[in-house]
């Protein structure tokens, strides 16, 4: 039979490895929310003009 700390290390890298894919959808999810936050911000703040200055801009 195998001791609590036997189990423990056992099962210690699968739950890690859990952990840092967890962290990392986290992660992903709040730059896709984040991204999504700023184009509604620069959105609301667009002055009369400015899109056609951007685009002339760009080219």
């Amino acid at each position: 039979m195998k001791s609590i700390r036997d189990r423990i290390n056992d099962h210690l890298p699968i739950v890690l490895q859990l952990l840092s894919t967890v962290s990392l959808v986290a992660i992903a999810l709040s730059a896709i929310c984040g991204s999504q936050s700023l184009k509604e911000l620069a959105g609301s703040h667009n002055i009369d003009g400015t899109e056609e200055f951007h685009r002339d801009h760009n080219h």
